[in-house]
């Protein structure tokens, strides 16, 4: 609750989302039924419209008779806190849980220690932070020069995506590349400069998504994936390889994922330009021990 209230009045624009691992955790502990954590958690990460997820909420609680539950009644009343159907079209940035946070804990306290006075505690956060930074310049030099290898037939689109995103947005955009064979087209209404597109997934028509395409500038998929992650859905991409487009519209690029957004921030001081500098230092210090082992041989 005090986590909560800090939310609303600090980031009061933003949508504050509850972590599904920990909502697993009480829903095992409150209903004590494996049956209804696993239907709970199918129905919280379900991308269901809210009528859906309405009807298979009631459905659920009936089948289990829980009606008279509060922790159930308290759960479906703060529903648009953690129930996809509510917080789709909201960016966060794929995260579901504060599994990265505890990540971080668990750097943290490999340096840090109860038994560290004021000053030790800052010696050693030091040197955590100059781990971090150290990994970021080393993954950042490791991106910008690596080429994948291609995985798909859509090599031309595939490719695009490589020299533009960073190589783990690169990994995950494949999954929706190649998902995007398994779409089909139904239906194409043209109007002036706009075109809707209606798309369902191969096999099953009763799955439907609305793609609406506005001369490249301006692309947006019902399923609002987009938005919620930063990445183009298999919908729109679907639609880009029925047009024959071979690059994604700048206007679903989101900076955060390219290789270039730092440059973007590079100020006075050079924090960038010195990041790169240490990157390829480091790959030549690994190089140069190679090379120290074969020179050594020759008297």
């Amino acid at each position: 609750m005090a986590i909560r209230n800090a939310v609303r009045d600090v980031f009061f624009e933003v949508r504050h989302r509850l972590c599904a691992w920990h909502l697993i955790r009480n829903t095992t502990s409150n209903v004590e039924n494996p049956s209804f954590t696993s239907k709970f958690r199918k129905i919280m990460l379900g991308d269901y419209e809210i009528p859906v997820f309405k009807r298979k909420w009631v459905q659920l609680i009936e089948e289990f008779g829980l009606e008279d539950k509060r922790w159930v009644n308290n759960m479906y009343e703060e529903k648009h806190m953690w129930a996809t159907a509510y917080i789709r079209g909201k960016f966060f940035a794929g995260f579901r849980t504060t599994s990265r946070c505890e990540g971080l804990h668990s750097v943290v306290i490999r340096y840090v220690g109860l038994q560290y006075d004021l000053t030790s505690f800052v010696e050693h956060f030091q040197r955590c932070v100059a781990h971090l930074r150290f990994k970021e310049f080393n993954t950042d030099y490791e991106s910008t020069r690596r080429v994948p290898i291609m995985q798909t037939c859509i090599e031309l689109l595939e490719r695009f995506v490589a020299e533009v995103y960073t190589h783990e947005i690169f990994l995950l955009f494949l999954s929706f590349l190649s998902r995007a064979g398994s779409m089909r087209v139904l239906n194409i209404e043209n109007n002036n400069d706009f075109s809707k597109y209606i798309v369902c997934k191969h096999g099953r028509p009763d799955f439907l998504w609305t793609v609406e395409f506005c001369q490249e500038e301006m692309i947006m998929c019902s399923c609002l994936r987009m938005e919620s992650f930063g990445i183009p859905c298999e919908h729109i991409m679907k639609v880009l390889i029925d047009k024959d487009i071979c690059v994604i519209p700048p206007s679903i690029v989101l900076d955060r994922w390219t290789k270039t957004v730092k440059s973007a921030f590079n100020d006075a001081s050079g924090f960038t330009r010195d990041a790169v500098v240490i990157s390829r230092q480091s790959d030549l210090m690994k190089f140069s021990k190679q090379l120290a082992v074969v020179a050594a041989k020759v008297p």
